[in-house]
């Protein structure tokens, strides 16, 4: 790693760091709005999704660990398809937020999702500027950096109520989809 390269993973180490210890949402407390750009290169705010159950994971498209983003994904994945059985897939919205925006642009993205986006409407991932990545990656208490070429995080995975309120918010990737397609039921109409 070149010296500039160390540099510049240390200031997004900081950044990250700083705002999640700044700004985290804790569960109970709205989640203020943000905006991004999913994988039509369009603009998405969260609060567009008012009256919908939100569920928001950080992900990245180059991940190389297979327990991590992969793993994550299809847990998503199954969560929709959970959603779908029970009738309640028109009530949730996914969004997966990259934590490596200066890859995945909105055209990575779009390769990406396709077989998740053409299964699942309601599902869109998401891209910004690094500045705009930290801090809602922060807001849910996520912390990553540049190490070696790959982006090291820890995960979070969270679930917002139609009221805009931070009800779930898990770490790691042992959840189950059953399990939190339970936990998220009674907050859905």
């Amino acid at each position: 790693m070149t010296k500039q390269a160390l540099i510049a993973a240390l200031i997004l180490a900081v950044m990250a760091t700083a705002t999640a210890k700044n700004s985290t949402i804790s569960v109970g407390e709205e989640v203020p709005n943000f905006t991004l750009i999913d994988q039509s290169n369009q603009k998405v705010s969260l609060s567009q999704f008012k009256g919908k159950g939100v569920i928001i994971s950080f992900l990245f498209t180059r991940c190389p660990y297979p327990d991590k983003c992969p793993m994550i994904g299809k847990k998503l994945t199954d969560l929709a398809e959970l959603s779908k059985k029970i009738g309640k897939d028109d009530q949730i919205q996914v969004l997966a937020i990259t934590l490596d925006p200066a890859y995945d642009r909105p055209e990575v993205l779009k390769a990406y999702a396709r077989g998740f986006d053409e299964k699942h409407a309601n599902w869109r991932f998401l891209t910004g500027t690094e500045t705009e990545i930290a801090r809602v990656a922060g807001a849910f208490g996520v912390i990553y950096w540049t190490e070696n070429g790959v982006v090291e995080h820890n995960m979070r995975t969270a679930f917002i109520d139609p009221s805009g309120t931070l009800r779930i918010l898990k770490s790691g990737s042992d959840w189950r989809a059953g399990q939190l397609a339970a936990e998220i039921e009674p907050y859905l109409r």
